[in-house]
């Protein structure tokens, strides 16, 4: 899956890079930027714009409501409407920032001047962003990362419960 993420959604884009999802994103896209390059190139627009959604849907751009207010929330919601498994792998992520493919440094004497000497006196696996060169490491901020994920897993299978319920509720009162 590829996206394309309205402005009003940074951390969402932000979060689809750190799930590895190539995923583009800009302050400065307009409406129908947004709608060209996703009909252009096949991205899932994801926004939280009513209108935004109802034009995509019209021009047959395949669009995601994102209606949740947390970064929990909205990824559980996006899992579940999208059918992909929340799972934070620093392999397969992309860069936050830019979306630049990471690539394991295999000698980290190569990024000693460019991190802090206490990261590079603690960590052996470093990535290099092969777009903007940002070097990135599993600190102290993963333990965070990995308990938003952790806590989006648990909202989108509650998510998936309640949606269960209803569609056996409605069958039965059909």
């Amino acid at each position: 899956m590829r996206f394309i993420v309205d402005t009003m959604l940074g951390d969402v884009a932000r979060w689809l890079r750190i799930l590895g999802f190539d995923t583009r994103y800009s302050r400065g896209y307009s409406d129908r930027e947004l709608l060209s390059e996703a009909l252009l190139t096949g991205r899932i627009l994801v926004t939280r714009d009513r209108g935004l959604y109802a034009k995509a849907r019209k021009a047959s751009v395949k669009a995601v409501l994102v209606e949740s207010t947390t970064i929990e929330e909205r990824l559980a919601e996006l899992s579940v409407k999208l059918g992909f498994e929340i799972r934070v792998d620093p392999n397969a992520s992309r860069c936050p920032e830019c979306n630049g493919v990471l690539e394991r440094v295999a000698d980290k004497s190569v990024v000693r001047d460019r991190v802090p000497p206490q990261a590079y006196n603690s960590y052996d696996v470093f990535y290099v962003c092969t777009v903007c060169g940002r070097v990135y490491w599993e600190g102290s901020h993963w333990v965070n990362i990995r308990r938003i994920a952790e806590s989006s897993r648990r909202i989108a299978e509650e998510m998936k419960k309640a949606y269960r319920l209803r569609r056996s509720q409605h069958t039965r009162g059909a």
